[in-house]
């Protein structure tokens, strides 16, 4: 099987009605640059199926998830059952892959999961997967169990399929820059590739925030993802192949309300955010339910100094559409418009990485002007 190459950029979400149409309405040309990370949850594949139909045929990875918001869901329930390797993991990926073969398979595992469950499954999925990613999270002492599942798995696998694999290095919400100092949660994970010959890492974590600004306020919080990843991908030139990942402006671990669900919640106070580099412009304005207040908020970001352009991406149609009020069906509710943002921002960021983002926050402003003369 041919090995795996790392695409410029890959966005996590959690597999939501919204977060999904928000990734199928990327064009075909940005798809073919993007690995999506999907994480599974609800009570049923229908919105899962509809998008690995409507994707294509570029890689998006699956995984199950372990999210403290999904735990009681239906399916994270199944699929994160380790009895019998995973079964119910192997029977979906199984019926994924053979609707789309473009997907793939994510080895993601919690501490208290069997050594053997989480390495007979990961076999399996090499057996029937051209490529596989593992995804290596947690902290402290869950963090040393998850790191002694991932090196059960590749002390298991052959030499051969180190090329087929990718560590997912994934730290998570964070709000202040990873340690990267020896002994630290990432150089940990890091300190496999002294043991073993992995050639693909995929570093991810999201900075999108818990707070958000009182109704009537604006908020421009950081987005520092790319900071540390960028510092880590640098350090280690030349040892491995690495990749940009984030959380797509969400935040699956604090911000609920991105989950909202108009039949089990009480109308939210409309709020929306935009992504340029390397900050999100967020917006609150006025009560609850009043999404007329949406085209208010559109008419902001249109005409923030880094707007990208009504032709940008479809994300900023949308914008432009609503500040307008020319959009048919009003201007939009908080579904809709984190389906704006998860869209603007995994189109933002891989325009911004593909102008050499990661190399320019390592890269002292001196040399970034020599090299423009």
């Amino acid at each position: 099987m041919e090995k795996l190459i790392l695409s410029d950029y890959y966005p996590a979400v959690r597999a939501g009605q919204y977060d999904l149409l928000a990734l199928n309405e990327v064009e075909d040309e940005r798809k073919a640059k993007i690995s999506p990370i999907i994480s599974i949850r609800g009570e049923s594949t229908k919105v899962l199926d509809s998008f690995v139909e409507k994707w294509g045929n570029t890689p998006c990875w699956v995984d199950s998830s372990r999210f403290a918001i999904d735990a009681q869901s239906r399916l994270s329930i199944e699929l994160n059952d380790h009895s019998n390797n995973f079964s119910n993991k192997q029977e979906l990926f199984k019926k994924l892959m053979s609707a789309n073969t473009a997907i793939l398979p994510v080895i993601g595992f919690s501490s208290g999961d069997t050594t053997r469950s989480v390495v007979q499954f990961s076999l399996r999925m090499l057996e029937i997967a051209p490529h596989v990613a593992i995804r290596l999270e947690g902290s402290q002492k869950v963090l040393d169990k998850n790191i002694n599942h991932v090196r059960a798995i590749l002390n298991a696998i052959s030499d051969s399929d180190f090329g087929r694999i990718a560590l997912i290095i994934d730290r998570g919400s964070i709000s202040t820059l990873p340690a990267l100092q020896d002994g630290s949660s990432v150089m940990r994970c890091m300190d496999l590739i002294k043991e073993f010959p992995i050639q693909n890492i995929i570093t991810l974590s999201t900075s999108w925030p818990e707070e958000r600004p009182d109704s009537g306020k604006s908020a421009r919080p950081n987005c520092i993802d790319p900071n540390w990843q960028a510092m880590l991908h640098f350090a280690y030139t030349g040892k491995a192949n690495f990749a940009y990942g984030d959380y797509a402006a969400t935040n699956p671990v604090r911000d609920v309300l991105d989950g909202y669900n108009p039949a089990m919640m009480a109308q939210p106070i409309p709020f929306a955010g935009y992504f340029a580099p390397l900050y999100w412009h967020q917006e609150r304005h006025g009560s609850s339910g009043e999404n007329d207040k949406f085209q208010d908020i559109a008419d902001i970001f249109q005409n923030l100094p880094d707007f990208h352009g009504e032709e940008f991406c479809w994300g900023t149609k949308e914008i432009v559409e609503i500040a307008s009020g020319s959009r048919k069906t009003g201007s939009g509710n908080m579904s809709y418009w984190n389906k704006i943002r998860v869209n603007q921002h995994v189109c933002a960021m891989l325009d911004a990485l593909q102008r050499g983002l990661l190399r320019d926050l390592v890269t002292p402003a001196d040399d970034i002007e020599d090299d423009l003369i």
